[in-house]
């Protein structure tokens, strides 16, 4: 009797959504820019519950603008958003323009400092984020600095380091802050971006032969210690994991690799589909597919690096493949299941 009145009050309400609506739980869309496209984007944010938004540099102006902006956005649905932002700290620093917020230092920095200094700037940035009314932050990367010559997570100084033990020690700081304020951490870059020599936000970018193992380590202790709720993909290709498809794309890596032989059981992102290493080899829909039916929960579409795309057009072309049998539903109700259970640890 017991059991069945679990499956009554929390499996049933589940399913009795449509499948119009578990899918845009699955989605995380930047605003356009037009206003014309915002206005069509409220207009579907208010109509399903959408998965989440994030907000870039340009949708950020003052910090009572973006606090009326996060607030409307919470307003658009009975079901809660989640708003994201990457604020890693140094060059990917969304915060850093808006007057009288202090800048956050990047990880390299933070890296150098002592605990209770890193923990103090960690904790002050999880503050300003939760005033101005975030609920998800794209960070902290966990990519070891493998190869000096990596541009975009090495040279930008987005890496702890190397080593394995102090890129997991600051990250938990991060997360600790995070969580501290109820906001979402997403550990990146899953398999590991520290050892490329490309750019998989200019293209194809393939790591086989400078991809270590040892870069699966942080998300293994971060997934030991119960630190990892929600993980994002890299669209990164390693012929030694999957000889076809690049991490995002790859059943062997998302579910294979992560899911079965790691254990995780949070939520998977994808990195920002949009980025050249899929725009460029791909269609959009065969790319959602595939991501999809990798094990990917939630699709990240940023707006930023080609022309936007509005959600319920997203949606529209989801459930088309769900019902031409591309996608299976069940893999969309256990996506939707792994969302429901990262938003009641969060409390929504």
């Amino acid at each position: 009797m017991y059991r069945f009145l679990i499956y009554i009050f929390f499996i049933v309400p589940l399913y009795a959504e449509t499948l119009h609506e578990q899918v845009a739980r699955m989605l995380i869309v930047g605003l356009p820019h037009a206003d014309s496209q915002k206005l069509h984007f409220f207009q579907t944010a208010a109509k399903y519950p959408l998965g989440g938004v994030i907000l870039f540099g340009k949708d950020l102006q003052t910090q009572k603008q973006v606090h009326t902006l996060n607030k409307k956005l919470q307003t658009l649905h009975r079901k809660k958003l989640l708003i994201g932002i990457d604020q890693e700290g140094g060059y990917v620093d969304r915060l850093a323009k808006l007057p009288s917020v202090p800048k956050t230092p990047s990880a390299a920095e933070i890296a150098k400092m002592p605990i209770g200094k890193a923990q103090n700037y960690y904790t002050q940035t999880a503050q300003r984020l939760k005033y101005l009314g975030f609920t998800l932050n794209f960070a902290p990367v966990v990519d070891l600095a493998i190869n000096p010559k990596n541009r975009v997570i090495v040279g930008f100084q987005r890496s702890y380091g190397k080593s394995v033990m102090q890129t997991v020690k600051y990250a938990t700081l991060y997360i600790n802050a995070m969580d501290g304020k109820g906001i979402i951490p997403v550990i990146k870059h899953f398999p590991g971006h520290g050892s490329s020599v490309g750019d998989s936000h200019e293209g194809f970018t393939d790591v086989s032969e400078t991809w270590e193992e040892e870069e699966l380590l942080p998300y293994v202790k971060l997934i030991q210690a119960g630190k990892a709720r929600m993980i994002m993909s890299a669209h990164i290709y390693n012929k030694y994991l999957d000889k076809d498809y690049p991490a995002t794309l790859s059943y062997k890596t998302i579910t294979g690799l992560l899911r079965k032989k790691l254990g995780f059981e949070g939520v998977v992102i994808s990195d920002d589909m949009q980025m050249g290493a899929i725009r460029d080899n791909y269609s959009q829909k065969d790319a959602i597919v595939m991501a999809i039916n990798a094990g990917v929960d939630m699709l990240l579409f940023g707006n930023q690096l080609q022309k936007a795309v509005l959600p319920d057009r997203l949606i529209d072309m989801i459930v088309e493949a769900v019902r031409e049998g591309l996608i299976k539903k069940e893999r969309i109700e256990d996506a939707n299941r792994h969302i429901a259970s990262l938003l009641q640890e969060k409390g929504d």
